[in-house]
């Protein structure tokens, strides 16, 4: 073998190793924590970092409820941790964040036949054009609004037990808050291409961010913690809905290359749930393990208050958290 050739198999080695141990794998959460006992609702928890994390706390011996629009792919995925994991508490549910008949309907029936909710973790998300039949685009109905209205259906249940069995709210956002502000006459338009529907996911991030941020100073006292959580770009292959085959392919190859792995993706959100380090940081952001402070804008109560009539006003909820 020649002098340069060995040169260049020793790089390639070397950077082979360093994509796979840098790039496509992080850090391992490490923590032998049990949940016996405990209940844990998980939206789109059928696949991604979503269905990784399900799988993680079943193994734990919680109690996960799996709640997405496909019901047919929760119910195999269910199955699926079932086996691996032998909890046979596993449960599928179904729900559509694009329709707050669906959401009222599943808060009623997890109220009714779940005891408990120990951990809320509100995952699911889109990036996808169209409308809804409220006249309000898909983007915000399902990344703010139905996660506002599920968040107050089981608020009551939360608040019963949260001075014996404390609660965490995890909302999934992006750090593309930071360079938007909500703008409501945005709700009623129908983002078209990627980048429109980037920026609408922008401005439903911050939507979020103040509502968590919300309910922290309102529910500090009373045992239930809330967090955003910005998992970055994370590899789960399955960026296809709303978005042309040009986009998929400008997004799917770097993110291929360069974004980490599943199992790596959901290791800060499993330490955000599980580690009592975080519990001081309520109402604020975390990226990897790490938390950051929230930017000035994103707490201005203000600017909350006027989100939070119209959220009620879309979602036809009667009054305020107290």
């Amino acid at each position: 073998m020649s002098c340069k050739l060995l040169v260049s198999a020793s790089i390639a080695v070397i950077v082979g190793y360093c994509w796979l141990n840098y790039v496509k794998r992080g850090p391992v959460y490490k923590s032998d924590k049990e949940l016996n006992g405990k209940t844990v609702l998980i939206t789109g928890g059928n696949s991604g970092i979503g269905k990784a994390l399900a799988m993680d706390l079943a193994k734990r011996g919680a109690r996960v409820v799996i709640a997405s629009r496909n019901l047919k792919k929760s119910n195999k995925v269910k199955d699926e941790i079932v086996k691996e994991s032998g909890n046979h508490g596993v449960r599928a549910m179904e729900l559509d964040l694009a329709d707050f008949d669906s959401v009222r309907k599943f808060a009623k029936d997890f109220n009714e036949s779940e005891k408990y909710l120990d951990y809320f973790v509100n995952n699911a998300g889109v990036t996808m054009e169209g409308m809804t039949k409220y006249g309000l685009n898909r983007i915000f109905v399902v990344n703010y609004f139905s996660r506002f209205l599920l968040i107050n259906l089981l608020l009551d249940k939360m608040k019963k037990q949260s001075a014996e069995r404390p609660v965490r709210i995890v909302n999934l956002i992006s750090d593309m808050y930071k360079f938007t502000e909500v703008i409501q006459s945005e709700m009623t338009r129908d983002p078209k291409g990627i980048w429109e529907c980037f920026y609408m996911y922008a401005q439903s991030d911050f939507a979020n961010i103040q509502f968590t941020y919300d309910l922290h100073r309102k529910l500090e006292d009373e045992g239930i913690t809330t967090y955003n959580f910005d998992p970055g770009v994370v590899f789960t292959g399955e960026y296809h809905s709303g978005i042309s085959f040009y986009d998929q392919a400008l997004f799917y190859v770097p993110m291929l290359l360069f974004a980490p792995n599943v199992h790596s993706g959901y290791q800060p959100l499993l330490h955000l749930l599980l580690d009592d380090s975080v519990v001081e940081h309520s109402g604020g952001i975390f990226k990897d393990f790490r938390h950051e402070e929230l930017h000035p804008h994103a707490t201005n109560k203000s600017a909350w208050e006027v989100l939070m009539r119209k959220s009620f006003q879309v979602t036809g909820l009667s009054s305020a958290i107290e």
